[in-house]
């Protein structure tokens, strides 16, 4: 690390004694400090000094202009960084050719390195490859970067999906010339566009003329103030083809290129027209002319091509060759033009893999419906508010037609089976009717209806909606997983979504069973109702094209999107203010990378840094609770980027993100949206679709109308007043996701204007918001969040109370099937998922109270419909339909699924089971039964590395009377988990009961981060030898601990550089512990040749970490930065998605740190700890957190029958305690004294007050005594060695259930033992 300096007045030189060590060191001529203005030479200097902070291929030396100068700093920066160096570069000054700033940091430098140079040698020449360093010219400083490359495409390019194949393509690249012209000449083109579209204000009575019409609508800046904010900050182009222009020709058109750009000055979003093109370049093609002309627009504007964020260009016949050549120069673009398209392309890809008999069904009715006079309503119905069918157009541009229309037909088929046959032999109407009472079409059809729905949604969001592109962005992520997990099972969802591989989905065994498969409520209702009539072989292949449904659209949806799918939902969260909780520094760096930002690794370490600054800085944290509204997203970053240095890479990408438009895409709501002053041929207006399509009505027109003003109404209703008294609402609690609840009435106060009282569905809790941080609970597909659903008990319950709520007042009535509490909660969700039908969100308002009604109300607070059902209910309701009971006890009234049996559990016994499921004696064997968690007489079983045991009432009573005796007789007797699976009378084993054992013990507190990988248990007569790698490991707990529980060891590798502690552990274990070296010469060969290992245990020295101590550095510095050793080797050792070893590891430290040291670890390794106190189980105070995947690690600890819980019990003979437990014990020998202050000694002997003995802290830790007798250490040695030790009871809690995975050492034959 380096030596941080200051300079002192007497060690200042002056200009020409540094200007002289610096030419002879580095072999430059440097006559002016000013010179030095470009880096390079201070990067050459750090690269000397330490050689790994610098890579001297990414230096600069010819810096030309402030770019390549910035670049060089923020190279030197970055090796700042990397050696610990604590100096403020003065940039701004440096670049500017300030002779102050520069002497001042060629000063400081010059100090620096005699204080860090250790005398090596350094050919400062051959470091740079013989490149010279030329003088930087000061004078000119700052230039403004040169113009961009000019590309003439001579040739046409033969494209495909990825990049160019077709390597002959000449690329003629030029540098031009630097333009000194003060007048910008507007192109004729320019002038025609704002002619034609914009007003002609006057001024003083006179008409303006063209070219000061053209500065009022660009402003008098134009193009000056765009090239300087797009010089160093990211920007966004928009290109709209076939704009007409007016002019001479009425029919002349021309390419409009819009741009918008972050202001991070103002913190607004500028959307400015930048100029028209018109490719006349005959001799190549119109997309390769286009790409030309814009290329060459950029190069006239100044506009570096490296700043270019996002292009978007509306023609998706020519984005491809655009995209194509902007990326060549670009990698790092990001392109929104497939993103119009994306349904409607899925759509295509989709329909095409069913039979065609449905979409020619469709197309003959239409025709039917435009070609024959009909006075039928339903058939008017279906064709009514949609665009006519185009059979010259492809599907892909008709995909809301075409899913509007199915599910029409679907509603109106008995209807149109009528209609058809009452027409007889008219035109084609008794093939329609054939084909009308064909059940296979009809089933295709249903299916189709709400396959297409999630399609035809987004493309109305699209269309209509004018939400940000980052919240559609997210949509489209959205949609992807949604078809995926359609017919994918769970884990090859997660799998496919983060490898985007089409061979996965081809794969059968990720597939799900075929009843599984969505196929929608209808169309299981359709099977249910017609199942005498539909074969097998129908039924069969239906379900086939159904899944090849849902692979064409969900691959076409993946190829479609603009990036991958981690980083299209994660773009929208990161831009929140609060969203720097939500995000991990892992998927900002993967952003950064595929943005282009991060060209070496060294960058995605920097951006990791750099954002984990900005997640746990201070700074205000909006809440939607909060009496005012909290920054916009724009104002957050406006504040957040003032603090941020101007080469950061955190910087960037965050201004690559925001240069995402904001609204719509189309190009008459861009013009609108932007320049409201636009006439109105830009304008959206209900008046335009008059125009577009004449059969629109002025009834459909009012229609519109009253929506738009209903819609207004009931905004301004939620805006201001809001939220009647039993309105269902979605809010955000602290650190939850969005929760449903019920506004309640004000009690003995007066109700704010906009503050409502929610209570909380699920655990009955009261919260004051403001209605501004409310969302109505019709906004269900908005609201919910998969993964608090999938992880969070509570978010279930309070889930399954609000939908109960919901359909108690719709008056919904789920199907007699849906008894059991899952699959309930699974109909409900479906339900609200599809829209609340059929009464919608209006049918579950709360009935209108007058006043005396609400007065009453207010008193009693008895009303169901406007608070969450008590628990207590909710348990009642169950007992009386589902007769299952609990398996421990026999009570009905159950609390939740047995993990093991098929069965379940009550309150109480979910409690013990939970507490002592994972207790072993010291035979190995279970404590206590395996179905009950009790039992005084148990049975063994007799296989090989099973510790499962079984108890008389459970065997007597489940099984059947005289079980317990006739299996005495057995030897060995093999258990139920252990043989194949049947059922023994009413103890059924679940088929998937290693799976439900953890889900069982899931640790519900990690919602903000994806659950941990489940790996099902291991078959008895299948598990091996456990091989395990300890970094840390001091006096050898963990060894200690499995040859304790009984494990069979195949390989202990441990890592300490205490040589106390390894001699400890050495010759308790006979040498069976291989000792290496210092974590941080590990390297990944070494992990190679060692492995594979199934456990990775450690925990870092906390001396730096903990509040105690307060010289502490914390988690950056000092013995805190090991944590990062462990950090590293587990991502070393994890194994592959596809690799289905399992694989556990956890990581331990103190829990007094600042909280933020608590925050940074938590992202690193992904989950949330688990905070356990040996006190439970020891005579000492031992908080610790542990963080890891270890199956149960959140279950309740509880003291074994040999553990010694008070202090009495681990003192020697003759001696008393005085108190019954101490404080935690560490390597200071004062941590032994008691009481408040810290002045008693905690045992007597005869008398006398007495330190405790080592042998008693060995006890007290759970080692047998005289464990750290060896070498002849003293009494504070011993101390010492065990203070920074584990306890071993918490460990073998910790340990204990993987003995579901891992081979046990061969116990004793013993048919069965009473307890």
């Amino acid at each position: 690390m380096a030596v941080n300096v200051q300079v002192e007045p007497g060690e200042k030189h002056n200009r020409y004694e540094l200007l002289a060590w610096l030419n002879e060191s580095l072999q430059t001529r440097f006559t002016k400090v000013e010179q030095t203005c470009s880096g390079a030479a201070f990067c050459q200097l750090m690269h000397w000094l330490f050689p790994g902070s610098v890579d001297v291929q990414r230096v600069r030396f010819h810096a030309s202009d402030e770019v390549d100068a910035r670049h060089n700093y923020s190279v030197l920066q970055a090796g700042f960084r990397r050696s610990g160096v604590i100096k403020s570069i003065p940039v701004e000054g440096l670049i500017g050719g300030s002779s102050e700033a520069s002497l001042d940091f060629l000063q400081w430098f010059k100090v620096f390195f005699d204080s860090n140079h250790n005398g090596q040698e350094y050919d400062a020449l051959e470091s740079r490859a013989g490149q010279s360093m030329p003088h930087a010219n000061a004078a000119k400083q700052p230039q403004r970067p040169k113009a961009l490359t000019q590309l003439d495409f001579s040739r046409e390019v033969e494209m495909s999906e990825g990049p160019w194949q077709n390597q002959e393509m000449a690329l003629d690249v030029q540098t031009a010339e630097e333009k000194e012209d003060t007048f910008f000449h507007f192109s004729p083109s320019l002038l025609q566009l704002i002619q034609k579209h914009w007003p002609s204000p006057a001024k003083h009575g006179t008409e303006l003329t063209q070219d000061q019409v053209a500065r009022h609508v660009l402003g008098q800046k134009y193009p000056q103030d765009i090239t300087a904010a797009c010089s160093q900050t990211p920007y966004c182009l928009y290109l709209y083809r076939g704009v007409e222009l007016g002019g001479d020709g009425d029919r002349e058109t021309a390419s409009v290129l819009l741009m918008g750009y972050f202001d991070q000055r103002s913190g607004v979003k500028h959307v400015r027209l930048l100029d028209t093109l018109q490719p006349r370049d005959a001799t190549v093609s119109a997309g390769t002319a286009e790409l030309n002309c814009l290329v060459e627009t950029l190069r006239r504007f100044e506009l570096p091509l490296a700043n270019l964020a996002v292009f978007y260009c509306g023609d998706s016949g020519l984005s491809q060759v655009l995209v194509t050549g902007l990326r060549a120069l670009n990698p790092g673009l990001v392109s929104l033009c497939g993103l119009p398209g994306l349904a409607g392309q899925a759509c295509q890809v989709g329909v095409s893999a069913l039979p065609e008999s449905v979409l020619e069904l469709v197309r003959d009715i239409h025709h039917h419906y435009s070609t024959y006079p009909t006075t039928n309503d339903n058939l008017k119905e279906i064709f009514a508010d949609v665009t006519s069918l185009d059979p010259l157009l492809p599907l892909s541009s008709q995909c809301l037609f075409l899913g509007r229309t199915v599910q029409r037909m679907a509603d109106a088929w008995p209807e149109l089976l009528q209609y058809f046959e009452s027409r007889g032999n008219e035109g084609d109407a008794e093939q329609l009717c054939a084909r009308l009472s064909d059940l296979k079409v009809r089933l295709s059809l249903l299916f189709l209806g709400q396959a297409l729905e999630p399609l035809c949604a987004f493309q109305e969001l699209l269309e209509w909606g004018d939400s940000d592109v980052a919240i559609i962005l997210q949509q489209a992520s959205s949609l992807v997983h949604s078809y995926a997990a359609s017919f994918l099972r769970s884990p090859a969802v997660d799998r496919f979504l983060r490898r985007q591989e089409p061979t996965l989905l081809a794969n059968e065994k990720d597939h799900l069973l075929r009843v599984d498969v969505n196929t929608g409520a209808r169309v299981k209702d359709f099977l249910s109702e017609h199942q005498a009539e539909l074969e097998d072989d129908v039924v069969d292949s239906f379900l086939e094209s159904s899944v090849s449904f849902y692979k064409a659209t969900t691959w076409s949806l993946m190829k479609s999107l603009p990036l991958p799918n981690v980083a299209l939902k994660n773009i929208h969260i990161l831009l929140r203010p609060a969203g720097r909780l939500e995000v991990t520094s892992r998927v900002v760096a993967e952003l950064g990378s595929l943005l282009g930002l991060c060209g070496v690794p060294g960058d995605m370490a920097l951006l990791t840094d750099e954002f984990l600054e900005y997640m746990i800085s201070e700074g205000e944290k909006p809440t939607a609770d909060s009496p005012t509204p909290g920054p916009t997203v724009e104002q957050h970053w406006k504040q957040v980027l003032r603090t941020m240095g101007k080469t950061s890479i955190l910087r960037r990408l965050i201004c690559s993100l925001l240069t995402l438009p904001s609204g719509s895409l189309q190009r008459d709501k861009v013009f609108a949206r932007e320049w409201p002053s636009c006439k109105d041929d830009y304008k959206s207006t209900a008046l335009n679709e008059v125009k577009k399509n004449p059969r629109v009505s002025a009834k459909d027109i009012l229609k519109k109308i009253w929506n738009m003003l209903t819609s207004l109404l009931t905004s301004l209703r939620y805006d201001e007043k809001g939220y009647n008294v039993g309105d269902l609402v979605w809010g955000r609690i602290g650190g939850f996701s969005l929760w449903p609840g019920t506004v309640q009435p004000w009690k003995g106060r007066q109700a704010a204007k906009s503050i409502r009282k929610v209570e909380w569905f699920g655990d009955g809790m009261l919260s004051e918001k403001n209605t501004r941080g409310l969302l109505p609970f019709g906004s269900f597909a908005q609201c919910f969040c998969t993964n608090s659903f999938a992880t969070l008990v509570t978010y279930r319950d309070a889930i399954f109370q609000s939908l109960q709520v919901a359909a108690s007042r719709c008056g919904k009535v789920f199907s007699p099937g849906s008894e059991k509490r899952e699959e309930h909660l699974r109909e409900m969700v479906d339900w609200a998922f599809g829209g609340f039908k059929p009464t919608g969100p209006d049918g579950f308002q709360p009935p209108l109270q007058t006043e005396g009604a609400s007065s009453n109300m207010e008193k009693n607070d008895q009303n169901p419909d406007c608070q969450p059902p008590l628990k207590k209910q909710k348990q009642q309701s169950d007992k009386k339909k589902d007769p299952a009971f609990c398996l421990c006890c026999m009570a009905d009234d159950i609390e939740i699924f047995h993990p093991l049996f098929e069965g379940s559990l009550c309150l109480k016994c979910k409690d013990n089971f939970t507490e002592t499921l994972y207790r072993y004696d010291e035979d190995g064997y279970q404590s206590y039964c395996t179905v009950c968690c009790a039992g005084l007489e148990v049975i063994l079983c007799g296989n090989d590395s099973c510790c499962r045991s079984y108890c008389l009432d459970c065997l007597n009573i489940l099984v059947g009377p005289g079980t317990f005796d006739s299996l005495k007789e057995v030897d060995p007797w093999i258990c139920y988990l252990c043989e194949p699976h049947n059922a023994h009378g009413a103890l059924k084993p679940r088929l998937d009961w290693s799976i439900r054992v953890q889900e069982f013990f899931a640790n519900n507190s990690a919602f903000q981060f994806e659950p941990d990988r489940v790996y099902p248990s291991i078959p008895a007569n299948l598990r091996r030898p456990i091989n395990v790698l300890s970094l840390f490991d001091g006096i050898g707990t963990g060894y200690f601990v499995l040859k304790e529980l009984g494990f069979k060891v195949g390989k202990y590798v441990a890592s300490e550089i205490c040589s106390e502690s390894i001699a400890v552990s050495e010759i308790n274990h006979e040498g069976k512990i291989i000792h290496v070296d210092d974590v941080r010469l590990i390297t990944k060969e070494h992990i190679l040749k060692w492995g594979p290992f199934d456990l990775l245990i450690g925990g870092s020295p906390c001396n730096d970490l903990s509040m105690v101590n307060p010289a502490r550095k914390g988690l950056f510095e000092g013995t805190g930065r090991l944590f990062f050793e462990y950090y590293r080797l587990l991502h070393i050792m994890k194994p592959k998605e596809d690799d289905r070893r399992p694989f556990f590891w956890f990581f331990e430290n103190v829990v007094f740190m600042n909280n933020h040291h608590k925050v940074d670890i938590c992202r690193f390794l992904e989950c949330n700890p688990v905070l356990v106190d040996a006190v439970k189980v020891s005579p000492a105070h031992r908080a610790r957190y542990f963080w890891g995947n270890i199956p149960g690690m959140n279950r309740p600890i509880i003291a074994s029958q040999t553990d010694k819980v008070i202090l009495q019990d681990c003192l020697e003979r003759g001696r008393v305690a005085k108190f019954t437990k101490v404080r935690t014990i560490t390597t200071n020998p004062n941590s032994l004294k008691q009481g408040k202050d810290v002045s008693k000694l905690p045992v007597s002997e005869k008398g006398v007050d007495d330190n405790l003995w080592i042998t008693e802290l060995e006890k007290i830790f759970g080692f047998p005594k005289h464990y750290t007798d060896v070498k002849n250490m003293n009494r504070q040695q011993r101390q010492k060695v065990l203070g920074k030790s584990w306890s071993v009871p918490v460990i073998r809690h910790l340990f204990a259930p993987l003995k579901d995975y891992f081979a046990c050492e061969q116990l004793p034959p013993v048919p069965f033992a009473a307890i």
